[in-house]
């Protein structure tokens, strides 16, 4: 009777080890933080870009407007829209070849798709372009093809430099 009530607590340690380890491995995502960048707007007043992403590092152009006014724009699936992409690093880390790999809300890694076209959405050899207090900028086009939340790796070079979590919505 002993041995079977050591083996009943022993089953219950691991089995309860054993899901402890499941659950940290699930993802939870949440939506990245939005920042903006002062600009000059066409008629001389203040305006800002709002920005997702990582302040300092990497984000890209979700809205436009007057300062304090701005408001950001939804990204729809299946809706190809233009991105402009904003870098903050050395020469060396925000330039050469630039991939971004989309991996949607059931875990399934995607290629971030431009224009309904299949190809991983990537540049070659890009160099540095500063543009509003970024150090590199670069401009694309991206499609989503299922809403909710998108986790998106940024690479230079074959190098994970960043991640932005993202909300899609149905239209």
């Amino acid at each position: 009777m002993r041995n079977k009530m050591i083996m009943l607590i022993s089953m219950l340690f691991l089995m309860t080890i054993v899901g402890w380890n499941n659950i940290d491995k699930k993802e939870t995502r949440e939506v990245s933080s939005t920042f903006s960048l002062p600009i000059t707007l066409g008629d001389g007043t203040e305006g800002e870009y709002l920005l997702i992403g990582e302040e300092g590092k990497v984000g890209f152009l979700v809205g436009s407007g007057k300062k304090g006014e701005v408001v950001e724009e939804k990204i729809i699936a299946n809706k190809a829209n233009k991105y402009m992409w904003h870098f903050w690093g050395d020469k060396d880390s925000i330039s050469g070849d630039f991939k971004v790999v989309g991996t949607d809300k059931e875990g399934k890694e995607h290629p971030v798709l431009v224009s309904g076209d299949d190809t991983v959405w990537q540049y070659s050899n890009t160099s540095i372009s500063p543009n509003i207090g970024a150090d590199s900028h670069i401009p694309s086009n991206m499609v989503f093809p299922t809403s909710g939340l998108w986790k998106l790796e940024i690479y230079f070079n074959k190098k994970l430099f960043g991640e932005i979590v993202i909300n899609v919505e149905d239209s």
